[in-house]
């Protein structure tokens, strides 16, 4: 079996666990059972068989299997005991004929926790898997009518039309938003193939997504925050064609006027020149990059500035 595999999952856990007392972070993943002590919440909906991102499964069910698991669902139990062999058994599954159980998981407030298959989460996180088939149960929130609350019902109208569930924005009218730079009508369904179409230009834009601004960004600014400014500034048409390196090259370039929109500097970004800077940044679209900045000008200013809708506590 793949013991050494363990091995070396074992030690990113390890790691991990190091660096989140560190930083004086939790080093086991949350426990919903606790998230939800003392909530009522207003009922259950079951979404059925979804691809869920691994980076979005955040907890598990209960505290029965916390302690087996840094926050990421690297192993954290010394070799020979009952997780390792289990897990190693599961790791040559894995390659050999590949994972195909789905796991069950419940979806709160837009993170996922396991109830069943934290040790298939574990070995395909740490094989780099994007997503992990799944059986969900959706637990809505009480209506407390909380920023996060508004935002989360926006997020439910939008993945009605879109079954996206991988994007969340730190402000109100974000998905509104998005819609609208895509050229969508509202209230029309995406098809399948427009659907795959965002999903793989979404995840070259991780990709791209510069590791400092992320790590500076975190609690701040979500990437579909920045995803939005980015779209607002250069188009979804012109962005879709870019090549991963060239879209790399536009995100370093906004990394100052991202931390601005966090309000980590002062929001104060010379905006016409923001525009031109990116115009540059974009290969072989330069020329109607420039021509774009005039146009730009002040819904960008707006943002950088501070826009109308409200911002969620949880990113200021």
């Amino acid at each position: 079996m793949s013991y050494s595999e363990y091995q070396k999952a074992l030690a990113m856990g390890q790691k991990e666990i190091r660096a989140c007392k560190a930083k004086g972070l939790p080093i086991h993943p949350p426990v919903l059972d606790e998230v939800l002590e003392g909530v009522t919440t207003r009922g259950e909906i079951p979404l059925g068989l979804v691809d869920v991102p691994i980076e979005m499964i955040t907890g598990t069910r209960s505290a029965g299997r916390k302690l087996a698991f840094s926050p990421s669902f690297y192993p954290l139990l010394e070799e020979g005991s009952e997780l390792s062999v289990k897990w190693s058994a599961l790791c040559d599954t894995h390659l050999g004929e590949g994972i195909n159980d789905p796991i069950k998981a419940y979806e709160y407030l837009h993170n996922f926790y396991v109830q069943e298959g934290h040790k298939r989460v574990s070995v395909l996180r740490y094989f780099g898997a994007v997503t992990v088939q799944a059986q969900v149960i959706r637990l809505l929130p009480p209506e407390d009518g909380s920023l996060t609350w508004h935002i989360y019902q926006e997020y439910l109208d939008f993945y009605d039309l879109t079954g996206i569930n991988y994007l969340w924005f730190s402000e109100t009218g974000g998905f509104a938003r998005l819609q609208a730079l895509l050229g969508r009508e509202p209230g029309i369904k995406w098809t399948q193939e427009e659907r795959q179409d965002f999903f793989l230009f979404y995840r070259r834009f991780l990709s791209a997504y510069d590791d400092k601004t992320a790590r500076e960004l975190i609690g701040r600014v979500t990437p579909g925050d920045a995803l939005l400014m980015l779209m607002t500034l250069c188009g979804y048409q012109p962005l879709w064609a870019c090549t991963a390196s060239e879209l790399k090259t536009t995100l370093a370039r906004l990394r100052t006027e991202l931390l601005a929109v966090a309000c980590i500097v002062p929001p104060q970004p010379p905006v016409k020149k923001l525009l031109h800077t990116v115009a540059e940044a974009m290969t072989g679209t330069a020329e109607t990059m420039v021509d774009m900045a005039d146009i730009l000008a002040a819904p960008v200013k707006e943002m950088v500035e501070g826009p109308g809708s409200q911002k969620d506590p949880r990113f200021d």
